[in-house]
């Protein structure tokens, strides 16, 4: 489970981890666009409905018996906490003891990566105003509560180098 403020290098480094590892990535923001187009965001239902598209999700893939799920999203302290709660409702259901993984990076890098021309065409944050709106309002420095947590900070890093930090820790853990 990787976590952060969108824009730090989640997927990009899920990414490289499925394709190293042969494990699958689910983008938690793959059910948020979902949530978005049937029930509106911030609309009564926006949070259960999202919750459960990637909670079902997660299912299907523990039942296909996947390999591995490298799933990413946006933990906003306290106001994610209906969502985190499902999560763990799925993973002591079946017995699966998670790795939790939160990315950040340093402002300049963070704006640098949101106005990439390769966010271009997406539904992702993808200019510096919309930026600086999201890290105000939001808190994404804060671990998810009563989880271990393995902080990487990859302001310098590559993706691949991200990745190679990740599994140096998985294999320790």
């Amino acid at each position: 489970m990787i976590y952060g403020a969108s824009g730090v290098g989640k997927e990009s480094v899920a990414r490289e981890l499925a394709k190293r590892n042969y494990w699958r990535l689910f983008p938690q923001h793959l059910a948020f666009d979902i949530s978005c187009a049937a029930v509106g965001f911030g609309n009564d239902g926006f949070e259960a409905f999202q919750r459960k598209i990637c909670v079902e999700a997660l299912q299907t893939m523990i039942d296909k018996k996947t390999n591995g799920v490298v799933f990413t999203f946006c933990y906003v302290h306290l106001a994610s906490n209906y969502f985190i709660e499902g999560l763990f409702e799925l993973l002591k259901r079946n017995h699966i003891a998670p790795n939790f993984i939160r990315i950040s990076c340093a402002y300049d890098e963070h704006v640098s990566r949101v106005i990439n021309p390769g966010r271009k065409n997406t539904n992702k944050i993808q200019s510096k105003a919309y930026l600086d709106k999201y890290l105000r309002d939001f808190d994404f420095s804060t671990n998810i509560p009563n989880v271990e947590t393995f902080h990487i900070d990859n302001t310098h890093m590559t993706v691949q180098a991200t990745a190679e930090k990740i599994e140096c820790y998985l294999q320790k853990n």
